[in-house]
């Protein structure tokens, strides 16, 4: 009967509903705008309400099984992968490696994990879910999942949907703001190309050095990486704002800076870095990277790694050499990886992933553990192993 009533409705009033008040008086507009922004208002409430439960709820777990919350965040990504490495582990949980072994230590001697061979490599050291482990969370956090999906069953496809997707693009907000605040900070104080005090630009000269490194070691905004220095430099750099602190040392490149960084000061700072073609690169971005972009393609990639949450990343990667890994950890908010046509790839994903399109195909919530690999992968001694971990929104893989 409801969608009689509704298939029945004049058209006028059907387009009531997107908004925009079109055959509305201007007092009816005017309520309609003052309920939807109580509305709002009322979602955003709920929200936060439901972040301060949920962080409640986590200290009471703590408090009764007398862990600290590191600890807990530590048990509750062992718990949900079951089997990782302790790399794995401080990727997801954001931890220094120092700081990894410190926690892992404290969780195995209370019972909650195992650090064992790795049947498949006896040189490497996984960490793997213990009976106690699966046990918390099946006590502690079992009865919001179940009840949490009996809420959910109740709902339409349709809803759903929405909700699906408000909490995908709410999660894609804070990553973006957490890559934000990790990023570096621009200012007065900020210190100058050594050599080169005020001046936007740096570089080096290529030397005999026979292999490149390019590092951004506390997270940078609005980088933009490629080919082109000119053949006797090693790279050549341009800075809009304040520049980082560079130092070279033989191949490696070292690009800081040291303020805290700020809200929004990511707006007034952008990093332009042109690497010699000639020698093989590996690139590595530390604490936070937002507005990456990598047009790698005129060289040769020996590695590349984002850490501490990426946001708005696009790679053009090149032909391999060899297997290459690229690795993205810390959370990533869309993110664009192409490789050439007929290079093999393998994605081995760790947290999930809340819309994923790989080779044309689209996954929607890709949850826990998966790898995702193109045709004949293990047949070709050149291609790309990418890892994602601390979970993906809008990740998009492809052959161009």
């Amino acid at each position: 009967m409801a969608d009689d009533e509704r298939a029945t409705k004049p058209p006028v009033e059907a387009s009531h509903g997107d908004g925009s008040g079109a055959g509305e008086t201007p007092e009816a507009r005017g309520a309609t705008a003052a309920g939807k922004s109580r509305l709002i208002d009322e979602v955003n409430r709920e929200l936060a309400a439901f972040r301060e439960a949920a962080d409640r709820l986590d200290e009471a777990v703590a408090r009764q099984f007398g862990l600290n919350r590191t600890d807990l965040r530590c048990i509750g990504i062992v718990y949900r992968s079951g089997r990782l490495t302790a790399g794995e582990l401080a990727d997801e949980s954001g931890l220094s490696p120092g700081a990894i072994t410190t926690a892992l230590d404290r969780i195995e001697r209370a019972g909650y994990a195992n650090r064992v061979a790795d049947p498949q490599d006896r040189r490497r050291v996984v960490v793997v879910s213990t009976q106690a482990t699966r046990e918390l969370g099946a006590r502690l956090y079992g009865e919001v999942e179940v009840s949490g999906n009996a809420l959910l069953q109740d709902r339409s496809v349709s809803e759903l949907g929405l909700i699906r997707d408000y909490l995908g693009a709410t999660r894609a907000v804070y990553e973006r703001q957490a890559a934000h605040l990790s990023a570096p900070a621009s200012g007065d104080d900020a210190p100058a190309v050594p050599g080169s005090p005020g001046v936007p630009e740096a570089s080096a000269p290529l030397g005999d050095t026979s292999e490149g490194r390019l590092e951004f070691t506390r997270g940078a905004s609005k980088v933009v990486v490629s080919g082109g220095a000119a053949p006797g430099e090693l790279y050549h750099a341009h800075f809009e704002g304040p520049p980082p602190e560079v130092s070279v040392h033989g191949g490696a490149i070292v690009m800081q800076r040291r303020r805290a960084f700020l809200p929004f000061d990511w707006r007034q700072q952008s990093s332009e870095v042109q690497l010699n073609t000639s020698i093989p690169w590996t690139i590595v971005l530390k604490g936070g990277m937002y507005q990456f972009t990598a047009d790698l393609r005129g060289l040769r990639l020996s590695g590349l790694e984002v850490g501490g949450g990426a946001s708005d990343i696009e790679v053009w990667l090149p032909a391999p050499v060899g297997v290459v890994p690229v690795r993205l950890s810390g959370g990533a908010s869309k993110v664009v990886v192409h490789r050439p046509r007929g290079v093999p790839l393998r994605a081995a994903m760790s947290g999930g992933a809340s819309h994923l399109v790989f080779d044309g195909q689209s996954v929607i919530d890709l949850g826990g553990r998966n790898i995702l690999e193109s045709s004949g992968y293990e047949a070709h001694d050149d291609r790309y192993e990418l890892r994602f971990s601390g979970g993906a929104s809008q990740l998009t893989i492809d052959a161009v």
